[in-house]
Parts: C-alpha cells; structure tokens; sequence
C-alpha cells in the first residue's frame, strides 16, 4: 500500500470520528477525543488493503496549560512500512479511556505503566495496578507537575539497612 492511500485512509477516519488530521514527516496522524478510542484504533487495525494490526506502542504526554493528557498509540502493519499515531485527548484532572487491552493483549503492560507514571484510568482494563512504584506512592512522576523529593529528603525516607 502506498503511503498516500493510507493518508486517505487515516484522513477519511479523522472526518468520521469528529477527528483532527495530520502528517508529522510522512506518518499519518489522528487526534481524538479519548471516548472514541477503540473505534479509532478497531478502525486503524481493519483498513482494508494494509491494515495497522500491531500495537507497537502506547504511552502518555502531559500538557497541564491545556488541562490534556494525550494518550498516544503507535500502530504498524505487518506486512508493510506503514504506521500511524493515534492521540487520544482526556481530561488531566480524570484521565480515563477505554482498555485496548480487547483488541491487543499485549497492551496490558503498556497500560500499567501508563496508569502507574502518568495516572490514567482504563476502563475494563483486567488488572490495573501499579507495575513500577510500590502500592503507596503518591502521585505520578512523568506528569509534569510533579515535584521530586529532595536528595535529603530521600536520604531521610531511605530504610535503613542491618548494620547500618
């Protein structure tokens, strides 16, 4: 499939979905209000010709002077060089989206991390925990507000260790 087709492809789901439209170096990429993910990412994995059947990533960036977390998919073809991003808008003060974990299996860690260092919520998501901070830490540290402890402070918090 040539890469204008699934240009075409991704421009014609931004108009069905309410969706904005765009190339970023010859990626196609498609921003969404984050209710409208998994139709979004059903449609992107069945394109008929090359579909983007491979969730090769998933991950969060914060924008607090826009009260927006976008979560972002990284989706590729197996049977050629196409890709393309999905940005999926929630609120940053409820960050909840839609698991993807039904489509793809294989988003169950990505998401984890996901929830764990950025705070967003899956719903239906089968086991969402944190999976790189202990259960009681506080807050999520790639949010962009917020605020390392100091190295004294971590010093102080450090459990000591026998013979210490």
């Amino acid at each position: 499939m040539e890469n204008s087709v699934l240009l075409k492809l991704v421009e014609e789901l931004a108009q069905k979905l309410d969706g904005e439209f765009e190339a970023s170096l010859g990626t196609p990429v498609l921003k969404i209000k984050g209710a409208r993910t998994t139709e979004a990412l059903q449609a992107a994995r069945n394109f008929s010709g090359t579909p983007c059947e491979f969730l090769h990533d998933l991950t969060a960036v914060d924008y607090p002077d826009r009260n927006e977390i976008e979560v972002v998919y990284h989706l590729t073809s197996l049977r050629g060089p196409q890709m393309i991003r999905i940005k999926a808008v929630v609120d940053r003060n409820n960050p909840v989206i839609d698991t993807a974990v039904r489509i793809w299996p294989g988003a169950d860690f990505m998401e984890r991390e996901c929830f764990d260092l950025m705070g967003v919520k899956f719903n239906g998501h089968p086991d969402l925990r944190r999976i790189l901070l202990w259960d009681d830490f506080e807050g999520h540290p790639l949010r962009k507000d917020y605020v390392t402890p100091s190295v004294e402070e971590r010093k102080r918090l450090r459990i000591m260790q026998p013979g210490e």
